[in-house]
């Protein structure tokens, strides 16, 4: 059959449109490579038929549906909450901007832009309001390491922040206030810890202006655990009067499959244990953490320690999870960077709504728990008799194997 070289072009079209992925031209070559398709050579090349062309676009309908599900188990695995879902979808948003600006050329660079926190009128012990700097890159009126932290995540620190947790307002130096705090808060929260050098570790003489600053940001609420727990959207940070250093997840750089399974905090108090060895059936095993709070590192050396009396704590300039840094200054070299804390805060960030959202949850969680705990703490005069009777009150037990009782029925 003579096939014009109009009918070739024709047919080619529609082959590239049905396999757009396949290289159509090809077919029209010979076994060499030569051109065959010269109107005044004969060709053997036939339309495909509809049973052909029905076996390619299944394939390709095949090939399409492997890749689409496998995205989306991508996706699945490495959507780490709702702040990375929106994240996502802003980036495709900004992406989708940035070509419509190329192809306008109206825009030539793009411009970081970093919004100023606001501490909605509240007192801060680590960004005073009377600072003054004399810089450039800091707003007017604002705290220069203030807007430099929320340099490290612009969408969530350049927001309104609500005051949590704060030592030196009313809350007190207290590890347990601090956990009572912030449990239940389901919202991205920011550290912040203020102390001195560890007299009991320090190698000299501790001066008043020995001061260290450093904290923690993360978008996971913290939870009381012996496991570690949290995804790698956070970051630790030091502090010092003119600049604030980022210390960010090593994962954040490498997309390995080990990278999506890592967990970066733990807040494990002592009162923990002690209500898993009353309840039954509870598991014994601590994972080899310590007490208090940890991040990074591992459970029986975490990156940043806070120890339940806030005094030794400690931060290491390196570990597995993290990238390298002090977060300490050098006056801490001298104390083997061990630290005792004296004031701490804590803030909840993200916006208003994420903030309101967040408290309402926690507040909510708060009565359904003492709810709980009332009515396990009702005993009424006929399980105290029971009690006389089976001799928990009396005898080598006394009162103490009733209290125990007691306190196992809470716990549960």
């Amino acid at each position: 059959m003579s096939v014009s070289k109009e009918d070739e072009l024709e047919l080619l079209a529609r082959l590239q449109a049905q396999f757009g992925d396949m290289d159509v031209e090809s077919m029209l070559r010979g076994p060499d490579g030569s051109d065959v398709s010269d109107d005044e050579s004969e060709s053997s090349l036939e339309e495909p038929t509809a049973e052909e062309l029905r076996a390619w676009q299944e394939a390709q309908f095949a090939n399409g549906k492997m890749r689409h599900d496998a995205n989306k188990l991508m996706d699945s695995v490495t959507d780490g909450s709702a702040l990375q879902r929106r994240r996502r979808n802003k980036s495709s948003s900004q992406l989708t901007l940035m070509r419509e600006d190329e192809k306008n050329e109206e825009a030539d660079e793009w411009v970081k832009v970093t919004s100023a926190p606001d501490l909605g009128g509240k007192a801060s012990v680590f960004f005073p309001t009377a600072l003054q700097v004399d810089s450039a890159d800091v707003s007017e009126g604002a705290n220069p390491l203030l807007q430099k932290l929320a340099e490290g995540d612009p969408e969530v620190l350049g927001t309104k922040w609500a005051r949590l947790y704060s030592s030196s307002e009313g809350d007190g130096l207290s590890f347990r206030n601090l956990c009572d705090k912030i449990r239940g808060y389901e919202g991205p929260t920011v550290l912040l810890i203020g102390g001195t050098p560890s007299a009991s570790k320090f190698l000299g003489q501790i001066k008043n202006d020995d001061r260290v600053a450093l904290g923690f940001f993360t978008t996971n609420s913290w939870i009381e655990s012996t496991d570690y727990f949290g995804s790698d959207d956070c970051f630790l940070f030091s502090m010092d009067r003119n600049d604030v250093q980022l210390i960010r997840p090593k994962s954040r750089s490498r997309s390995s499959s080990s990278a999506l399974n890592e967990k970066f905090m733990y807040c494990h108090p002592s009162s923990l244990a002690t209500s898993n060895k009353r309840m039954k059936n509870a598991p014994s095993r601590t994972n080899g953490s310590v007490h208090g709070m940890g991040i990074g590192g591992t459970a029986s050396q975490p990156r940043l320690h806070i120890t339940e009396s806030l005094e030794e704590c400690r931060a290491l300039a390196y570990d597995h999870l993290f990238d390298d840094g002090d977060l300490l200054s050098e006056k801490c070299n001298q104390s083997l960077y061990y630290f005792d804390v004296d004031c701490i805060e804590v803030w909840g960030v993200g916006g208003e709504q994420w903030i309101v959202n967040a408290l309402q949850a926690q507040a909510k969680a708060k009565e359904m728990n003492a709810a709980s705990l009332e009515k396990a703490r009702r005993v009424d005069k006929r399980q105290l008799l029971d009690a006389f009777e089976n001799g928990l009150v009396v005898g080598n037990s006394g009162l103490f194997g009733y209290r125990d009782l007691v306190s196992e029925r809470c716990d549960n």
